[in-house]
């Protein structure tokens, strides 16, 4: 039996030897092993981040995969979005990536594909459901391949005319630094980089570059030596944050506004897609510019999935996955969008910072992390909806794909269950500043009566 509690919306994921286990990690396996079986392609690709648990779980499921009769591709160390790389370019329909992606240390995780599509929700949630079959005689066997080189040349080529900019890149000590530093040697230009060895225990700070006291000190570089940019991965790279010239981090959902109008530019009929945590800001110019803009869940996964069903040509949420599906393959690639950027900037004779200034028309909040019992959080959520729907009754839209968020002239507030965290997620955006506080005091005064840690909240308040 697979502790129910790592099977997450979008992946596998908890803290290892704790959680998420290897009794879990073999019985995890067993259970893709059938499903594998009932294919024609009894085949899968293992890749895996630089986190030192990620060796033993690697190890664990190519045994019990190769027992099942099933064919191994070790793709060995490697950022998640050249994983889904591996899989496009060796044509190769199921596939594990082993990352913790922006967690802590402790956290190890899947990303799976199977069958050629993502594998996430029901279908993860339900796989303890599943009777394993029955070993085979025949073992598979186990070979090793490297997309490295092919990706590299591909990305290259993609991106031949980039002018000369001054970058600072910080890997955080995550998978994608080597990668960097192909990427770097060949765009030339003044490039620095950061925190380059892999190191699973991220001794320069947590790898969420997302996150402002994450970038503190790719900020204070970009600022001190005169760079036009800054841009920090996370743990695995299908997360980008990207610090302005000032130092400033550019929230994600503006960069996903750039890089759309950047790609209507060039595609004039373009539907793109921002998760339900992007600003208001977002959808509307996007809107006002003919845009077709849709608004998903949160999660890799679902934007995947939309991605797909709408045929969306661009896509992004608040977290720092950005999709190019127009000219690529519809997976968040960090490297990708952040070349994307570079090119931007330098089609243009503007700083980043002068070209999001008509963007940034409001005040915001960050992503907040009420945190809360993990069991009890939907719950919570539940609770706190049918309170919003009976104390918000006028002039106000509420919208609830995914938690709650109540959009009115002046603001837009969210409340959400993280699906990777032991919290609620809450982000308010006010268009009157003078309001943007007297705003966040209510809805403190309003979640304080709920079992929830607010302290994050609260700490941000102290700061405007």
């Amino acid at each position: 039996m697979i502790n129910q509690e790592i099977l997450r919306e979008y992946d596998i994921r908890g803290i290892f030897q704790k959680s998420l286990t290897l009794e879990d990690v073999k019985n995890i396996s067993y259970k893709l092993a059938t499903i594998i079986k009932k294919t024609n392609d009894h085949k899968i690709i293992i890749g895996h981040d630089g986190r030192t648990s990620s060796l033993e779980i690697k190890n664990t499921l190519i045994t019990n995969f190769i027992n099942f009769g099933i064919d191994v591709y070790d793709i060995s160390l490697i950022p998640t979005p050249i994983s889904y790389f591996a899989n496009k370019h060796f044509q190769i329909n199921n596939l594990i990536m082993i990352t913790g992606s922006h967690n802590p240390k402790e956290y190890n995780g899947l990303k799976m594909i199977i069958e050629g599509k993502p594998f996430f929700g029901d279908k993860i949630k339900s796989l303890n459901q599943i009777v394993d079959c029955n070993k085979n005689d025949v073992t598979g066997n186990l070979y090793f391949k490297s997309p490295i080189e092919p990706y590299t040349k591909e990305i290259l080529n993609r991106f031949k005319d980039i002018n000369k900019l001054k970058i600072v890149w910080d890997p955080g000590n995550g998978a994608i630094s080597p990668i960097i530093h192909r990427i770097v040697k060949t765009i030339g230009g003044n490039n620095i980089i950061l925190n380059r060895s892999i190191d699973s225990t991220f001794p320069n700070h947590h790898p969420d570059p997302t996150i402002k006291k994450n970038i503190i000190q790719i900020s204070e570089y970009v600022k001190n030596h005169s760079f036009d940019l800054g841009i920090s991965f996370d743990g695995d790279g299908d997360r980008v944050g990207i610090i302005d010239n000032n130092g400033e981090l550019v929230y994600s959902d503006i960069i996903l506004l750039l890089l759309v109008l950047d790609l209507h530019k060039e595609k004039k009929n373009i539907t793109a897609v921002a998760d339900v945590k992007c600003s208001k800001v977002l959808f509307d110019t996007l809107k006002d510019n003919g845009i077709n803009i849709l608004m998903s869940k949160t999660g890799h996964s679902l934007i995947k999935e939309m991605i797909t069903s709408e045929k969306a040509d661009i896509a992004g949420e608040m977290s720092g996955h950005i999709f190019y599906k127009y000219k690529y393959y519809g997976y968040d690639d960090a490297i990708y969008a952040s070349l994307k950027i570079i090119n931007l900037l330098s089609k243009s004779d503007q700083k980043l910072s002068d070209i999001i200034e008509p963007y940034i028309k409001s005040s915001s909040t960050p992503e907040i992390k009420l945190h809360c019992d993990e069991k009890d959080k939907f719950q919570i959520l539940s609770i706190i909806i049918d309170e919003i729907r009976t104390t918000y009754t006028n002039d106000v839209d509420i919208i609830d794909i995914d938690g709650v968020r109540v959009e009115s002239k002046d603001f837009w507030f969210l409340i959400r269950a993280s699906n990777t965290q032991n919290c609620l997620v809450f982000r308010l955006e006010h268009f009157n500043k003078d309001n943007f506080k007297k705003e966040i005091n209510k809805l403190i005064k309003f979640l304080e009566n709920y079992n929830l840690d607010i302290s994050e909240l609260t700490s941000f308040n102290n700061t405007i």
